[in-house]
């Protein structure tokens, strides 16, 4: 039996030109029309998903580790002015666990003018990166929250006690921090189980006013101490309060129409 006879047919066959099994990958044109891409959802988002994990395991941690401090805060929370020196000062960890509450309620305020930026003004921008946008409004919103909190410590300096003074901030750090427990269901809602933006909007509103009640009570009753005056409560209110929580959502509003892609 001859060498050309022993091997196996595929052995011997050699490819033709015109054979395309045997041809090069790379070579191949694919012909057709290109598709539309797949849009955008942040509930496909690993990085929101870390983010979002991220916002619940910091919750947990803190409300676990500052369980005392939190039923001392609600316990001493309605109480008059003339009883808040007998207060508990928090410890270094609970100001920090407060702190990092804090920049989760900014970090959940920025997604939020995300989804209504996508919602109501366009889903296309001049930047390259979902997360860039949400970046900038995280860091205004930041900015947002010291410039208030030296706005207060100026303003509340020349009319009222330094102990006072601190008093107020710690309020509001504590109230901020409650803000961002309270919104995270409903963010969480948004992006993963397809809550219609509407009822997101009504869920917002009402956990916004809850605060805001709240902080119009603690104003009340640790500067003023009664509800006499109620008229100069409420012009201190909207003075420090109310009037730049519109500025800073106009300026995001402005923000989202400015980096918008016009066709």
């Amino acid at each position: 039996m001859t060498e050309s006879a022993a091997l196996p047919l595929f052995y011997k066959e050699s490819p033709t030109p015109f054979d395309t099994a045997f041809t090069s990958g790379g070579n191949v044109r694919w012909m057709g029309v290109a598709g539309d891409p797949v849009p955008y959802l942040m509930r496909n988002d690993d990085a929101i998903t870390l983010m979002m994990l991220a916002c619940f395991v910091m919750a947990v941690v803190s409300i676990a580790q500052s369980r005392q401090f939190i039923e001392r805060q609600i316990k001493y929370f309605f109480r008059s002015r003339s009883n808040a020196a007998t207060t508990v000062g928090e410890t270094a960890a609970e100001v920090r666990f407060q702190c990092i509450l804090l920049l989760q309620t900014c970090l959940l305020y920025s997604i939020l003018q995300y989804l209504y930026t996508c919602e109501y003004i366009s889903s296309t921008f001049v930047l390259g990166s979902p997360y860039q946008l949400i970046g900038i409004f995280f860091v205004v919103v930041c900015l947002f929250q010291l410039l208030r909190g030296a706005l207060y410590t100026v303003v509340n300096n020349v009319f009222f006690d330094g102990k006072i003074n601190l008093q107020w901030i710690k309020s509001l750090l504590f109230l901020a921090a409650l803000e961002g427990v309270a919104l995270y269901p409903v963010v969480l809602l948004l992006i993963y189980f397809n809550l219609s933006f509407d009822n997101a909007i009504v869920c917002f509103v009402i956990v916004f006013l809850f605060i805001k009640i709240l902080t119009f009570y603690k104003c009340c009753s640790i500067f003023f101490g009664r509800l006499g005056n109620f008229l100069q409560i409420f012009l201190y209110f909207c003075a420090l309060e109310l009037i730049p929580l519109v500025s800073l959502w106009g300026i995001l509003v402005i923000i989202g129409n400015y980096l918008k892609v016009n066709f």
